[in-house]
């Protein structure tokens, strides 16, 4: 009975340790991508002042492969709400404190799961409940929870259940939050790169 425990222990030590491990490369992703996002479109603004400035640009394509133009202002103000937004975002979140406090709960959860693998590879079942109090002091040191996504890809990874579902959720799914910032990026680049191509034109 008590070794039985030691197992499903082990298994839930390791899925948990695998889910917040998950969770933190997908905060450390979150916070490059988000600043990246905001210093792509800042680098955007600059051009855009200097071109206004020099070669009296009035309109920029946001998307430069459709016919669509946008008065310089209007992708201004926009652009400024956004970076304000972002920036309001990223503070309030605190995306790296909780990747740190996440990562270091991982990291000391995966210890308790190798250490219950030795002492059940050295049959000390008697040690089934320091081991659990280890594991549940840790969980309640760390308010900071993995998500559900993350859980289950750690569970199909540990079980080994690695079908087309997991490959959905861990590829496609857990990364829907990064789409805004990919947007962002993406129209900052296009409004660079028409912003360089009409200022060589007119250079030219």
């Amino acid at each position: 009975m008590t070794e039985n425990l030691f197992e499903r222990l082990h298994k839930d030590t390791k899925i948990v340790a695998n889910a917040r491990f998950n969770n933190s490369k997908r905060l450390a992703k979150k916070t490059w991508w988000s600043l990246f996002s905001i210093s792509s479109i800042s680098i955007a603004l600059i051009l855009l002042t200097i071109a206004e400035n020099t070669v009296e640009l009035k309109f920029v394509e946001p998307i430069i492969f459709v016919d669509l133009s946008l008065p310089n202002w209007i992708f201004t103000t926009l652009s400024s709400i956004i970076i304000l937004a972002l920036s309001i975002a990223i503070s309030s979140a605190r995306l790296d404190v909780q990747y740190e406090k996440m990562h270091d709960s991982a990291i000391r959860i995966n210890n308790v799961a190798r250490q219950i693998e030795a002492r059940k590879e050295s049959e000390q079942f008697n040690l089934y409940t320091h081991s659990l109090n280890e594991y549940q002091r840790i969980i309640s040191e760390n308010p900071v929870n993995h998500e559900d996504i993350d859980f289950l890809i750690a569970k199909s990874e540990v079980n080994k259940k690695m079908g087309n579902r997991y490959l959905f959720r861990k590829y496609i799914t857990q990364n829907f939050c990064l789409i805004p910032y990919y947007l962002i990026t993406l129209v900052s680049l296009n409004v660079i790169i028409s912003i360089l191509s009409k200022v060589t034109l007119k250079i030219c």
